[in-house]
């Protein structure tokens, strides 16, 4: 590590410098540069750990030290080295190393103190060899003795078993023992068909009954979707709906128009009687003038594209200008937004779509709870259903078997 860390650090602030991440803290490689870098890095996210390397490379006493102060009394040239090493790649020591590691906020890395304890551990390891040589030449000296020893005490044990074998051999010929030998296991088939067991009564085998399995028929998951898709539709069709009015073009022969609840329609001659006013054909009156069925639905948008007719609280609004459908004699007024205040109501008109939404989506909600307690029989195919009989009377012969012991 000692080796690569220099190499590793260097190369990793150069890769930083051309991607452009260190511009706001060393944005030109100059001594003054370094030495304002560090007083940066210093108020932006110094911390008690960093105190290694920088009383290391300033070379004062940590424990009564202010870094800052240090830093800012110290003079350019001081960085001179970490100059040299960052433009021109010299080799450099451990504690300009650190400071650049530092500086790059480069991790992991060691404190300013690791390279000087490792030496020390090594100067320690070098003295320890040779105790541990020593030791080790008078283990080996003590083994071989153990081993001596060991080598003879299984000479006498020898010995020993040899005489105590002759000795049992010769009570054997004359006590002639003959030791018994284990009984055969015979092992007894059972027969599923007639077992007999709690005192010699016969019991039949357990009959098989499969009972019915079944499963939802629709996952939850479709069920949401469809009720959603549902819902959707629902409301989409309603406000369309309640917004669209039918206008019939006029053939070639109908040259009348006569006023029908909320639109006009054509006719042929004005003899008919429709009980409405009946007035000569006008295409633009018959395709663009139509009551507003929902005047709540009018905002100040409508302003300048809406006309009205009222009188005490009978007010009536239309979506083009001209004469009164029912009275030609009077004329429609423009919208303005004292009558649009007055006689309609925007909230009005959402807040009851909203509780016909919350009322729609209560009921496709029952709906959906009431199809997911639908179910359906799962039907096993014959390998499958041959298979459980087969688990099921393994299982039974198990349990057969250990009452029987």
């Amino acid at each position: 590590m000692t080796e690569e860390y220099p190499e590793l650090v260097l190369s990793t602030y150069k890769k930083m410098r051309d991607n452009g991440e260190l511009h706001t803290i060393i944005p030109k490689a100059t001594t003054a540069a370094l030495k304002n870098a560090c007083l940066k890095v210093y108020d932006s996210r110094y911390n008690p750990e960093d105190a290694d390397i920088l009383s290391v490379f300033f070379n004062v006493d940590k424990m009564k030290c202010d870094f800052r102060k240090v830093i800012s009394d110290v003079k350019s040239d001081y960085f001179k080295a970490l100059y040299n090493h960052i433009r021109e790649g010299t080799d450099t020591n451990e504690r300009n190393t650190d400071l650049l590691a530092w500086l790059i906020d480069f991790k992991p890395r060691p404190s300013g103190l690791y390279y000087k304890n490792l030496r020390e551990l090594n100067k320690l390891t070098e003295t320890a060899s040779g105790t541990v040589e020593i030791a080790t030449n008078e283990i080996e000296q003590n083994s071989a003795k153990e081993e001596a020893d060991i080598e003879l005490q299984k000479k006498e044990s020898e010995n020993l078993k040899e005489f105590t074998t002759t000795i049992d051999e010769a009570e054997n010929e004359q006590e002639h023992i003959v030791k018994p030998t284990t009984p055969p296991i015979v092992v007894i088939p059972i027969k599923t068909e007639d077992v007999k067991i709690n005192g010699g009564s016969i019991v039949p085998p357990p009959t098989i009954h499969n009972k019915p399995e079944y499963v939802p028929r629709f996952s939850p998951r479709y069920i949401t979707i469809s009720c959603i898709v549902l819902l959707f539709i629902g409301t989409t069709s309603f406000a369309i709906w309640e917004r669209w009015t039918k206008i019939r073009m006029p053939n070639s022969d109908e040259k009348y128009m006569y006023w029908d609840g909320d639109h006009y329609e054509p006719i042929k001659d004005d003899k008919q009687n429709v009980g409405a006013p009946i007035i000569p054909l006008n295409v633009r009156t018959l395709t663009q003038q139509r009551k507003i069925n929902l005047p709540d639905t009018l905002t100040n948008y409508s302003i300048g594209k809406v006309w009205y007719k009222g009188h005490g609280k009978d007010h009536e609004f239309f979506t083009d200008s001209g004469s009164y459908p029912k009275d030609i004699q009077r004329v429609l007024k423009p919208l303005t937004s004292t009558i649009l205040t007055k006689y309609t109501s925007n909230y009005r008109y959402m807040l009851t779509r909203f509780v016909w939404f919350l009322c729609a989506a209560f009921f496709i909600s029952l709906f959906g709870f009431a199809v997911s307690k639908l179910e359906k029989e799962v039907k096993h195919t014959e390998e499958e259903t041959k298979t459980e009989k087969e688990e099921t009377t393994a299982y039974h012969n198990n349990e057969l078997q250990a009452t029987r012991a």
